[in-house]
């Protein structure tokens, strides 16, 4: 009993790690055409999003987030989804305004 919880404590100690590395290597942009995000360290991966396919962004917040005062973002598009692993909630909430109010205007100018 005793070595499952060390063996907890252990796993919750590299998730809370983990969470701030996550928000380190992450890196988006915001433009009127497209959403580029940026992640990893040693292996590096950027997608471009484009705004008019996106459909919806989704915050959402696990106990380990909500610790941390953290929050994902994820971007609906209608064949995927995009994710932003670790915003602040106030940059969370700017970042969904931002990019919802940009698709509903590239939306109307098609």
């Amino acid at each position: 009993m005793t070595i499952l919880t060390g063996l907890g404590f252990v796993l919750i100690l590299v998730g809370f790690f983990l969470v701030h590395y996550r928000y380190a290597v992450y890196r988006y942009r915001v433009n009127d055409r497209s959403v580029e995000i940026q992640k990893g360290f040693f292996f590096r991966q950027l997608t471009a999003i484009p705004i008019d396919r996106i459909q919806n962004v989704d915050l959402d917040q696990g106990p380990l987030l909500i610790f941390c005062h953290l929050q994902k973002v994820v971007l609906v598009t209608g064949g995927s989804h995009h994710e932003i692993e670790a915003l602040t909630v106030e940059d969370a909430k700017a970042f969904k305004d931002q990019v919802m109010l940009l698709a509903k205007e590239a939306r109307h100018e098609s």
